[in-house]
């Protein structure tokens, strides 16, 4: 598995996975992949049947993809998560996580538009 934190770094992590009650052969959703921190904390509580299927639909985010035959990164808005979870074979999840706040990374890099620091045009 290759680590990548330089994008952004999840304030509460292992408090936020804890409360998914990861069981290492279930199937999770990580419905706002971004850096990836909140799947590779997932993932290392995972087994090997256990599976991860992530979402986001920012090219930026892809970068962060996780080398691992148990992961799955959906380059779609989170939306279409019934159709995309179908499209692999997944009826039923056992926990799903939503980081719904903005990253360092979105504040950090000027082409992003959520920055007051810089002049950029919002990217919404």
């Amino acid at each position: 598995m290759t680590t990548k934190m330089e994008y952004h770094n999840p304030v509460l992590l292992k408090e936020t996975v804890d409360g998914l009650n990861i069981h290492p052969d279930g199937v999770y959703v990580d419905v706002t992949f971004g850096g990836g921190g909140h799947s590779r904390e997932i993932m290392s509580r995972l087994a090997k049947n256990g599976k991860l299927f992530a979402f986001d639909q920012d090219l930026d985010a892809l970068k962060n993809a996780i080398d691992d035959e148990r992961f799955t990164l959906i380059n779609e808005n989170f939306r279409f998560i019934k159709r995309f979870l179908r499209f692999h074979g997944i009826k039923q999840v056992d926990g799903i996580l939503a980081d719904l706040g903005v990253s360092s990374h979105q504040f950090d890099v000027a082409e992003r538009g959520f920055s007051t620091r810089f002049d950029a045009e919002l990217d919404m």
